[in-house]
């Protein structure tokens, strides 16, 4: 996640080089937002190779020759800014994936039915479980719009928005037979390649369940979301059961699982990309 931060706050500054190269020349330069602060500390950091050098820019910065104030004018300019960024970022993502949780709390617990009925149009299943997808965020306060893009009201939430940091997520189904294993590997190459075209260092799958069959991902990471690594984009995949079972859990057949492993997926990604 840290290197997904980092690879995404370094394409927006192509020249940072030269910044960097101006700072070091003893020329005192600060970033023009929040952002390039948080670039330029970045690569000071990295460049930052002995002591000497801490002091040299502490007196470009403050005119003293005191160490311990070059020490705490570098924490200041270049380190804090760094850091304010990347632990936003974090707080951003810890809290899409609360929010992805508690949907998926919300459509197991209580609207199971519900979305059960919309997957019987089955042309317009998944764009119907979009929308509710779509609609509870938007009840959450995340911010973008949707606009039909065809007279069947078709959408596409990734490219109608026109924020800086659209949200990458994508709905698929999964039933276990047409919609099985193949169907997830495709979705994950989907939201990979949007990651990869809009610069984002995170995309959500969002998987429906529609069979008694267990879906199990089987990758390096493990946490409460299954997620994936490759390429410095993570891409987190939830599973939300809104299969209806016919009998309780007592009288249920032993589980059958469809396991899915990182190796799979990621080597559709390559092979996909590579046709590209």
């Amino acid at each position: 996640m840290f290197n997904g931060i980092i690879e995404n706050l370094l394409a927006q500054f192509p020249e940072i080089d030269n910044i960097i190269d101006r700072i070091f020349n003893k020329e005192d330069c600060y970033g023009e937002t929040e952002e390039e602060s948080a670039a330029i500390g970045y690569n000071v950091l990295r460049r930052l190779e002995n002591t000497d050098q801490i002091f040299d820019l502490g007196w470009t910065y403050r005119q003293t020759g005191k160490n311990r104030e070059s020490i705490e004018a570098i924490k200041e300019i270049f380190m804090e800014p760094f850091y304010e960024y990347v632990d936003e970022k974090l707080d951003d993502q810890q809290a899409m994936l609360t929010l992805l949780r508690r949907y998926k709390h919300r459509c197991e617990w209580f609207h199971r039915k519900r979305l059960g009925d919309l997957i019987q149009d089955q042309r317009a299943a998944e764009k119907l479980l979009a929308l509710d997808l779509y609609s509870y965020l938007y009840d959450q306060g995340i911010d973008f719009s949707i606009e039909p893009c065809s007279i069947t009201g078709e959408i596409d939430l990734i490219s109608a928005q026109n924020t800086k940091d659209p949200l990458l997520a994508d709905t698929k189904i999964f039933d276990g037979d047409s919609r099985g294993k193949t169907y997830i590997r495709k979705g994950v190459n989907q939201i990979y390649t949007y990651c990869q075209q809009y610069n984002e260092p995170f995309g959500y799958l969002i998987i429906y369940k529609i069979t008694e069959k267990d879906l199990c991902f089987s990758l390096k990471f493990s946490r409460n979301i299954p997620l994936i690594i490759h390429n410095h984009k993570t891409i987190f995949l939830i599973t939300i059961d809104i299969y209806s079972h016919n009998k309780p859990v007592s009288q249920r057949p032993p589980i059958k699982a469809i396991e899915i492993t990182e190796e799979e997926l990621i080597g559709i990604i390559e092979d996909e990309t590579k046709e590209v």
